[in-house]
């Protein structure tokens, strides 16, 4: 769950959720990924250079989500991360009440299924930055 909407994540698919979004993970199921984190500054597409506009991952197959929300006075635990610290708060309705939002900073999910696969089979292998879905430039 996010502010945005219920989003169901499917097996090989990547979600990137910038700071200060709030969201929830309910697990059903045998389940297993990876979590990263990301300091001072955000995941973009890569330069794909000799490549071509038809290569790697494609601006539109990212998918966003629609405004959601959630009407429930039931208590919530909020956890929030500040300066490498974790911190709780009780909350007495849900933290997604909140029916939309302004701009373009949201979550997004992307499925590896669209991802245009490149490779070299003639004699030597390619860069391994050619199998890069998204990089998140040094400050």
């Amino acid at each position: 769950k996010q502010w945005y909407q219920r989003r169901v994540r499917e097996p090989n698919e990547l979600c990137v959720i910038q700071q200060g979004i709030r969201f929830k993970i309910d697990v059903r199921g045998p389940s297993r990924g990876y979590i990263l984190e990301v300091w001072g500054n955000h995941f973009v597409l890569p330069n794909l250079g000799p490549i071509g506009a038809n290569g790697l991952a494609n601006p539109r197959d990212f998918q966003t989500p629609t405004a959601w929300f959630e009407d429930l006075e039931v208590e919530h635990t909020i956890i929030s991360k500040f300066q490498n610290k974790l911190f709780t708060a009780k909350q007495g309705n849900s933290p997604f009440d909140v029916v939309g939002w302004h701009g373009n900073y949201a979550p997004y999910k992307y499925n590896f299924k669209n991802f245009m696969v490149i490779n070299a089979t003639s004699f030597d292998h390619a860069d391994p930055s050619i199998f890069t879905v998204l990089t998140c430039p040094g400050a």
